[in-house]
């Protein structure tokens, strides 16, 4: 199934390689990934954003994916103002807050402590090939995310085999309680910002900056700021003088100060901070 999607304001490459998610992969002019349960080819033009899968796929849902249903230039204004903010804008024009599968967003920024992007890649893609369904596209073949259900009947000992080490713990914990509805991800959608966030950190393995994560990049919670090492470092250099500050401050502030769409500042700072600021 292959289809196009027009859009403006829009910029693949930012998008994908922003550190929001760990399923795509470039090659020449396209990125692979996996969404769902399909196998996903896009390209974009500067017009049209061309989606091919190996399954049929919603485009509404593909669309909703990618965070083209958002009225970018309006958010550009809310946040723009900053001029922080407006140098890393004009430098990653386009860059979209995805809106990921809850369940595999959680998981996946639970992997993702105390590590870097190439080895959360890596830790995805064994559990997926391990436990998830093969998709196939053409002569591409990948693998689906597995369900919570299947990683929660997972030997402890196979999951550390894939090299999740003291994370193996935490997303077998995580996994049993959502497979079995203690722990109901789509309940956070009636919670505010601060209940749903102080759920998820009820969860072993989720502190502040991946309950933020979570909020953000899977269920459109665009006041969630997520601060790690380069934001707080960020922070503290751009806002407050070099002094330090905690990441818990560094969040109040940045909602403060940056207010509903807090969360789309941080992934541009963030992307600014970690790619763009000495060539800019």
């Amino acid at each position: 199934m292959k289809f196009s999607l027009p859009v403006s304001d829009f910029n693949l490459e930012h998008t994908l390689e922003c550190g929001q998610a760990f399923r795509w992969e470039r090659s020449g002019d396209f990125y692979t990934g996996v969404i769902g349960e399909s196998l996903v080819k896009a390209a974009f033009d500067g017009r049209e954003l061309t989606v091919e899968t190996g399954s049929r796929a919603d485009k509404e849902k593909i669309a909703d994916y990618f965070g083209l249903n958002e009225d970018l230039p309006r958010i550009y204004k809310e946040i723009g103002t900053d001029p922080h903010v407006k140098k890393a804008i004009k430098k990653y024009h386009g860059l979209r807050i995805l809106n990921q599968d809850r369940w595999e967003c959680l998981a996946s920024f639970i992997l993702s402590s105390y590590t870097n992007i190439p080895r959360i890649k890596k830790m995805i893609a064994g559990l997926s090939k391990k436990f998830g369904k093969r998709l196939v596209l053409g002569r591409m073949d990948a693998y689906s995310f597995p369900p919570a259900g299947r990683i929660a009947g997972a030997d402890i000992k196979i999951l550390k085999g894939l090299g999740l080490g003291f994370r193996a713990a935490y997303i077998k914990d995580t996994a049993r309680k959502v497979a079995s509805k203690k722990f109901d991800l789509d309940a956070l959608e009636d919670l505010n910002y601060k209940e749903a966030k102080e759920r998820l950190m009820s969860l072993k393995g989720v502190g502040e900056k991946v309950a933020d994560c979570v909020l953000l990049f899977s269920f459109k919670r665009y006041e969630a700021f997520p601060v790690d090492v380069w934001i707080k470092r960020g922070i503290e250099e751009l806002y407050f003088s070099g002094k330090a500050a905690a990441p818990k401050k560094a969040a109040e502030f940045a909602r403060e100060r940056f207010g509903a769409y807090a969360g789309y500042a941080q992934e541009y700072l963030y992307h600014y901070l970690r790619h763009g600021r000495e060539k800019a």
